[in-house]
């Protein structure tokens, strides 16, 4: 599994030292999964990239880039899936929120607020630029999210 034109299918033909699968410089000419045995005993699969990563959660897919940040409807949950998950005010050095927790919001609010993100008419805090930045640090690898697979203790 892998993100779409990333190489998966240029992979196994270089494994299997032919050319068994198609490739093209565009995405999506993989269309169904595809199986290829190496030896008797190792059996390699070929799939369209979005195949594995549609059983995971929407805002982990986010996260993992395998959906784009920037056609986010609402960055505001895939953050909050973050924030639950990692220690978000001291890896950033946010100031604590005046309430009792963290909301996803008030964690892209105080992003905003430290970066100096305003929105242009009303010089608020830009939160949905700050969700996005967020999110891009994630997405990039400067928030590091890492989790156990399910069944692996």
């Amino acid at each position: 599994p892998g993100l779409p034109n990333a190489g998966k299918s240029s992979v196994l033909n270089a494994l299997l030292g032919r050319s068994a699968v198609g490739v093209s410089r565009a995405p999506g000419r993989t269309r169904y999964f595809q199986t290829h045995f190496l030896t008797p005993s190792v059996r390699l699969c070929d799939c369209p990239g979005l195949v594995f990563p549609s059983r995971a959660p929407p805002e982990l897919q986010v996260l993992a880039g395998v959906y784009p940040i920037a056609q986010l409807q609402d960055p505001y949950s895939a953050v909050g899936f973050l924030g639950s998950r990692l220690a978000l005010p001291p890896l950033l050095q946010l100031r604590p929120p005046s309430g009792p927790g963290w909301t996803a919001w008030e964690l892209c609010e105080a992003w905003a607020e430290k970066r100096g993100y305003k929105t242009a008419r009303a010089a608020r805090n830009d939160v949905a630029r700050a969700a996005n930045g967020i999110l891009r640090l994630a997405a990039e690898g400067r928030l590091r999210l890492c989790m156990t697979p399910p069944g692996f203790s």
